[in-house]
């Protein structure tokens, strides 16, 4: 097998206060830390000439004393720290994810890519296992989640479900007085013996060697799992409007540890959640290949049954617009901006090239797209000698594309009459 040994003791060459920041930074473990070997032209005296040959800017593991143990030759993988555990890390080596020992020897080929779409990444080894998760690439990250132990040999990942059995009541003591009483005590007892002999141990340890969890119980239900800093991430990136925000429903470590048992079955899916990450909307519905779902006054384009279609914030469909939500033409629809939204009809002959046709909030096509800058009228009230506050309310003004005139238009496209400029 190949190995990054270094043969002669190579030190790092760096000051106590930069030892603590990589220390804080990188992390020891099992003595070793990965860091990057830098190369300060004031240690050029410190080092001979062959010391630092291939060293320079690359990633390698050091001891306590800033001595390296393991050379360059592996690079970082895209999804996780390497972390020693049970005298094996995972690196990348070769673009593919190896378990390498503390002297800088493959022991482990994964054979799974350590930088692509597939974000594939492993655990420590714990016990003799480590959790190996096998992505499957594409927008939903779905893994295929199994262990392997120190030899590199695939387990099957289960899990093993904890079964309470209530206490047997003991047979009551009873006084035996006559014949009657005799038959009523060995019936009794008979009732209780058959009780016993139905009764299924509980699995001991052994007979599941993968750790157990238990769901716990007493946790929101229909809610999604997200530490209060993972939240603010969510909400800073992911758009949320109408107190309705899209999340996919992901069930790692933290999530099972702080699920209702109910709430598994939203899984790797995609969910409507509010502020609170309460599930508001979950199931019926899937992305539509060319946009990401998004509300606006009340109103979200998401796919159902391969259509583009407007959902409420319950979830109700409200608008069907008849356009396919994912095939060759790449059809598109907006979010509604002061009650209207556009639809973007692809081209079957020419990639890339659309018709587009606005709709209003019930559905309805209007003529809006036929006039150029067009906005709300209320805005706009002093540019016109013949428009009053009261004739803008919830209407456009707008400059016809034919003939350059701007007129009132009310939200359903139609012209209300010529205006004109002061």
């Amino acid at each position: 097998m190949s190995q990054l040994r270094v043969n002669a003791q190579v030190k790092l060459c760096i000051d106590s206060v930069l030892t603590q920041a990589y220390r804080a930074k990188y992390g020891m473990s099992e003595g070793l830390m990965c860091v990057p070997f830098y190369c300060d032209p004031f240690c050029k005296l410190v080092y001979k000439k062959t010391d630092t040959a291939g060293l320079c800017g690359k990633m390698v593991f050091v001891d306590k004393n800033n001595f390296v143990k393991i050379k360059s030759g592996f690079e970082l993988p895209c999804w996780f720290e390497p972390k020693f555990s049970e005298s094996l890390c995972a690196v990348s080596i070769g673009g593919q994810i190896a378990f390498i020992d503390t002297l800088g020897a493959i022991k482990i080929k994964t054979g799974l890519s350590a930088c692509s779409n597939q974000k594939n990444y492993v655990r420590p080894f714990k016990s003799g296992r480590a959790k190996v998760y096998k992505g499957s690439g594409g927008l939903k990250n779905i893994y295929d989640v199994y262990y392997i132990d120190l030899s590199g040999k695939r387990i099957p990942y289960s899990v093993a479900v904890k079964v309470k059995i209530k206490p047997i009541p003991k047979p009551p003591i009873l006084a035996v007085r006559n014949v009657k009483d005799t038959a009523k005590f060995a019936r009794n007892l008979q009732q209780h013996v058959k009780i016993e002999s139905n009764v299924v141990n509980t699995p001991t340890k052994e007979e599941y060697p993968i750790p157990a969890f238990e769901l716990p119980s007493k946790v929101s239900k229909g809610k999604y799992p997200l530490s209060p800093e993972n939240l603010a991430l969510l909400k800073a990136k992911t758009p949320h409007r109408n107190n309705r925000m899209l999340v996919f429903f992901e069930c790692a470590q933290y999530q099972y540890e702080n699920m209702h048992v109910d709430d598994t079955g939203y899984c790797n899916k995609f969910v409507f959640t509010d502020s609170a990450l309460n599930i508001k909307i979950s199931g019926g519905f899937k992305l539509p290949c060319n946009f990401e779902p998004e509300f606006s006054e009340g109103l979200c384009a998401v796919s159902v049954a391969n259509e583009i279609v407007y959902i409420d914030t319950n979830g109700n469909v409200m608008i069907r617009t008849g356009l396919l939500a994912c095939d060759s033409v790449l059809n598109k629809a907006s979010t509604f901006r002061n009650g209207i939204a556009t639809l973007y009809i692809g081209d079957k002959a020419i990639k890339g090239l659309y018709t587009t046709i606005a709709i209003n909030t019930r559905g309805e096509r209007v003529r809006l797209l036929e006039f150029d800058d067009l906005d709300l009228a209320e805005g706009k009230v002093g540019m016109f000698k013949n428009l009053t506050p009261e004739e803008s309310v919830n209407c456009f003004v707008g400059r016809a594309k034919n003939n350059g005139y701007w007129f009132l238009i009310e939200k359903t496209g139609k012209v209300r009459k010529k205006l004109e400029l002061k």
